[in-house]
């Protein structure tokens, strides 16, 4: 009777020594990570192996592989800026140095800018053009017309300085372009407003001659009828009325409907 307890008491500690085993175990032991099965006939392909640049294989990516990338937010009224627009004398002085505008369109239009008070400002621009681009014939013409149109000027000292300002100018456009019409005319026509003192009158006539003998190997031009109006009337300052009539008269030869030849005919027969 003793054995049989005996025997009944070990096996029950055993049984107690391994349930307590079983445990410790299941503690110690770490819980596997849940394995996701793919569903039938949607498992992914293996990645296609691609050579890169550098010759080492590289994983060709669809646009399905690619991460999503977040929207980028609406622009907001600070971030839309204006474009910006040149000014209007800007523009003016675009047209002004354009060789497809006409020699009257072109005082025609410092005319305009001397009147809404743009002129300063165009010639400021027109002076750094020049500098920027010296070897621009066009330039230096434009810069010594518009500051022709500075004109007239009260300041005895001012004048001769500007004088010599824009004498240069028309010099540089025919060291670029010796045959330049209007460089050639509007260098002549300034230093036809030099005072009397400054006997410019002889190298205005040699100039404006030359210049008619030019026009008539030339497309003949509206403007061209003005080397004849200035001309006659640089005779008359250097007391040569005759001269002047017969300038004025080849003038009408040419344009025979010119209003200004006509006045200019008819003052010198009434003297």
């Amino acid at each position: 009777m003793k054995k049989s307890i005996t025997a009944f008491v070990i096996i029950c500690a055993a049984a107690t020594a391994g349930l307590a085993f079983y445990q410790h175990k299941q503690k110690v032991l770490p819980v596997p990570a849940p394995v996701v099965e793919s569903s039938p006939g949607q498992a992914a392909p293996p990645p296609k192996i691609v050579g890169s640049q550098q010759g080492q294989p590289q994983l060709a990516t669809s646009s399905a592989d690619r991460p999503i990338l977040a929207a980028s937010p609406a622009p907001t009224a600070s971030d839309l800026k204006p474009e910006k627009t040149s000014p209007p004398h800007s523009r003016a002085v675009d047209t002004l140095v354009s060789t497809q505008t006409s020699f009257n369109d072109r005082w025609a239009l410092l005319k305009q800018l001397k009147k809404k008070g743009e002129l300063g400002a165009a010639i400021v621009e027109l002076q750094q053009r020049a500098i920027d681009d010296p070897n621009d014939a066009m330039i230096q013409t434009a810069l010594g017309e518009a500051l022709m149109s500075k004109f007239p000027i009260q300041d005895y000292n001012e004048q001769a300085m500007l004088g010599l300002q824009i004498n240069q100018n028309f010099d540089a456009a025919l060291k670029l372009d010796p045959a330049s019409w209007e460089a050639q005319y509007s260098k002549a026509d300034a230093l036809s407003g030099w005072p009397p003192q400054m006997n410019t009158g002889p190298e205005v006539v040699q100039q404006l001659s030359g210049l008619i003998d030019q026009q008539e190997t030339m497309t003949p031009q509206p403007q061209f009828v003005d080397t004849y109006v200035l001309l006659g009337e640089e005779y008359q300052k250097l007391g040569q009325p005759d001269k002047a009539a017969v300038t004025w008269q080849l003038g009408l030869q040419k344009f025979p409907n010119n209003p200004t030849l006509q006045a200019r005919l008819a003052n010198v027969g009434g003297q």
